[in-house]
């Protein structure tokens, strides 16, 4: 039911147990998610002190600065590794050398179109099959590797799409159509 609480109680008991080189990428929904569980990890690794191996988190979302993401793609320390905390943005358009671990927890934020209150809005929803599997293939892309997805194989394959919806219908398109007005396009179909 907290898929935030069990993604970094998950990635703390990879990072403790599983053994090195082996960095982690865990997909969360946006920045509030990803800086809560930080917080937390940071809070972890300061009661664990020095009884666990080294592990840099290191967020990657579109709104950070890049050369904050750019840690994100460092190698991981000797003897330690890397937490990547990341938004869908890390499913197809980047790649982490060194991530053995995926946790996937199955949600993302999704722009959709709300017709009763007229506007748009960011909504966390369940992922697509389709997004499943990109997910699962962030892990072990130079060496085998593992996927942690915290939802049931019943929920995969029953209360999950096959594929997402495309974005153009569940957007507003309103602001497209007066662009392309603007533009003076106007045979628009």
């Amino acid at each position: 039911a907290n898929y935030l609480a069990a993604s970094i109680t998950t990635s703390m008991q990879i990072h403790i147990s599983a053994e090195l080189p082996g960095d982690i990428l865990v997909f969360l929904t946006g920045e509030e998610e990803i800086q809560a569980a930080m917080e937390s990890i940071e809070e972890t690794k300061r009661k664990l002190g020095s009884r666990v191996k080294e592990l840099v988190v290191c967020p990657i979302y579109s709104a950070l600065p890049p050369d904050v993401q750019a840690k994100a793609f460092e190698p991981a320390p000797i003897n330690g590794r890397k937490l990547i905390l990341a938004t869908n943005i890390a499913e197809t358009s980047i790649t982490f050398e060194g991530v053995k671990h995926v946790v996937d927890t199955g949600y993302s934020k999704e722009n959709s179109w709300d017709s009763v209150r007229g506007l748009s809005s960011l909504v966390v929803t369940p992922i697509s099959r389709a997004n499943a599997d990109q997910r699962k293939g962030r892990a072990g892309r130079t060496s085998s590797g593992y996927c942690y997805r915290l939802y049931t194989r019943y929920a995969y394959y029953n209360e999950l799409p096959q594929e997402t919806i495309p974005e153009i219908q569940r957007t507003c398109l309103d602001g497209v159509v007066l662009s392309l007005k603007q533009l003076g396009i106007t045979n628009l179909l």
